[in-house]
C-alpha cells in the first residue's frame, strides 16, 4: 500500500497544529500537507497530486464549498471531505454537490481518523485511476423524471407528511442514495447509522428536503445516460423488483431495511460508468447483447473492474453503512467474502438472481452461488426463498388470466 497524500485546509493555524499532532503516528502511512487558505490549497494541488483533501467550510476569501468545486473540476480524482459546523446548514447545501463526505466541526479525533483511514482503504479498492476519476466527477446520480416531479409536487403541499415523502424517495435509487448519504454524515451526529430510507427522511425533515430538492436541485435529473442498450427506467424497475424480494428474504428485523436499501442501489455502478465513461460502457453493453455474457464478466475483461466495485466505491465514499457497501461490492461474487454475518449479502445475491431470471423469461433458472449459500448455512432458507418466488409468479399468472 503506497503512501496516501492528504491536504488539510483551515484558516486557523491552531486547528492545523492540532491535526498535525493528532496524526503524528500516521506519518509512515500518510504524507500530510497543511495550508491556511483555499488559494494555497489550489497551489499545492497544482504542484503535486493528492489522494484526499479535508477542508473547513467557513474560511475568509475562498470558502470550503468554492474550494472543493475547483478541486472537483481540476482534480476530480481527489476525495473531497468538508468540515462544517452544525449552524451552517445553508453552507452545507452548497457543498452537497462537491463533497464526498461531511464531518461535523469540531470533529472528534477518532472520527476523523476513522474517516480518513476508511477513505484511503476505499481508494485501494479501485486501482483503476480512470474509474476513480469517473466517480469523482459525479455531482449527483440521475433520478427518473417522474420520480423527481412527484417529489417536487409532494414537497410543494403545505400539509405534506414525511411518510408520503419517504414512499416517493424509496422508489428512486438516486434519491434514496443521496438521502442516506446525507443523514449518515457525521454532520448530523447520530449515534448509529441509518439504513432505512423512511428513518432518513424522518431525521432530515420535510423542510430540509425541500431545500435540497427544490433549492439546491440535488435531485434534479442529469442529462440522460446516453448509452445504447442501457435504460434508466429498466434499471429502476430491476432495482425495485430486487429490493422487494430482498426485504422478504431477511428474518432479522434490523436487517430488513439494510437488505432493501442494498438492493435498491446494488447496480448503481452502472450509472457511474454510463455517465463517467459512456463510450467504454456502451462497448460493454454491445458485447453483452451480442454474446450473452454477463455484464460483470464483460466489464472485468474490458475495464478491469465491475460496476459492483465501482458502485461500492462511490457508496463507501458517501458514508453509507459498511453492510450495504459490502453487499453491493460482492453481490455477483459473494464467495469472496469470508466468515461473519452474511444475511444481507445473501438476500441481495439471491433476490437479484431471481429478478434477473424473471426478466429474461418464465422458464429461466436463476444463477445462484450455491456454494456460498451452503457455506453461509442458508441452504434451507434458499429453498424457502424459491417457494416465495414461485408462489408470487403463480399469483401473477392467475391474476392476469382472471
Amino acid at each position: 500500500m503506497s503512501h496516501k497524500r492528504i491536504l488539510f485546509v483551515d484558516d486557523e493555524v491552531q486547528v492545523l497544529d492540532g491535526l498535525r499532532n493528532l496524526f503524528r503516528r500516521q506519518r509512515h502511512l500518510w504524507d500530510m500537507v497543511f495550508v491556511t487558505s483555499g488559494e494555497a490549497a489550489l497551489e499545492e494541488l497544482n504542484q503535486a497530486p493528492f489522494d484526499v483533501i479535508v477542508s473547513d467550510m467557513r474560511m475568509p476569501g475562498m470558502d470550503g464549498a468554492t474550494l472543493l468545486r475547483h478541486v472537483k473540476t481540476d482534480h476530480p480524482g481527489v476525495v473531497r471531505i468538508v468540515l462544517s459546523g452544525h449552524a451552517e446548514r445553508a453552507a452545507m447545501v452548497r457543498a452537497l454537490s462537491v463533497a464526498h463526505q461531511f464531518l461535523s466541526k469540531p470533529c472528534e479525533a477518532e472520527s476523523l481518523r476513522a474517516a480518513l483511514e476508511r477513505t484511503c482503504a476505499l481508494r485501494d479498492l479501485l486501482a483503476n485511476d480512470v474509474i476513480r476519476r469517473a466517480a469523482g466527477q459525479l455531482e449527483r446520480l440521475p433520478s427518473a423524471p417522474a420520480a423527481y416531479w412527484e417529489l417536487a409536487q409532494a414537497l410543494a403541499q403545505p400539509d405534506v407528511v414525511w411518510q408520503d415523502v419517504a414512499a416517493i424517495v424509496e422508489r428512486d435509487t438516486a434519491m434514496a442514495v443521496k438521502v442516506l448519504q446525507l443523514v449518515n454524515s457525521p454532520f448530523f451526529g447520530l449515534s448509529r447509522q441509518v439504513v432505512s430510507v423512511q428513518q432518513a427522511v424522518m431525521y432530515l425533515g420535510v423542510e430540509l428536503l425541500k431545500g435540497l430538492s427544490l433549492g439546491a436541485h440535488v435531485f434534479a435529473t442529469l442529462p440522460a445516460v446516453d448509452v445504447p442498450g442501457f435504460s434508466l427506467d429498466e434499471f429502476q424497475r430491476h432495482a425495485q423488483r430486487t429490493a422487494q424480494l430482498a426485504r422478504r428474504f431477511v428474518n432479522e428485523p434490523v436487517r430488513i431495511d439494510e437488505a432493501f436499501t442494498a438492493a435498491m442501489v446494488h447496480d448503481i455502478g452502472q450509472i457511474v460508468l454510463g455517465l463517467g465513461m459512456p463510450a467504454e460502457f456502451g462497448a460493454v453493453c454491445r458485447e453483452v447483447q451480442l454474446t450473452g455474457r454477463s455484464v460483470e464478466d464483460v466489464e472485468l475483461s474490458r475495464l478491469g473492474v465491475t460496476h459492483a466495485t465501482v458502485g461500492a466505491y462511490l457508496l463507501g465514499l458517501w458514508g453509507l453503512p459498511f453492510t450495504i457497501v459490502e453487499a453491493v461490492a460482492y453481490h455477483h461474487s459473494p464467495s469472496l467474502v469470508p466468515g461473519g454475518p452474511r444475511e444481507v449479502l445473501a438476500a441481495l445475491h439471491v433476490s437479484e438472481a431471481f429478478a434477473e431470471a424473471a426478466e429474461k423469461g418464465p422458464n429461466v433458472e436463476p444463477i445462484i452461488d450455491r456454494r456460498f449459500i451452503e457455506d453461509a448455512g442458508l441452504a434451507t432458507r434458499l429453498e424457502q426463498w424459491s417457494v416465495v418466488v414461485r408462489r408470487d409468479a403463480t399469483e401473477k399468472i392467475t391474476a392476469a388470466s382472471a
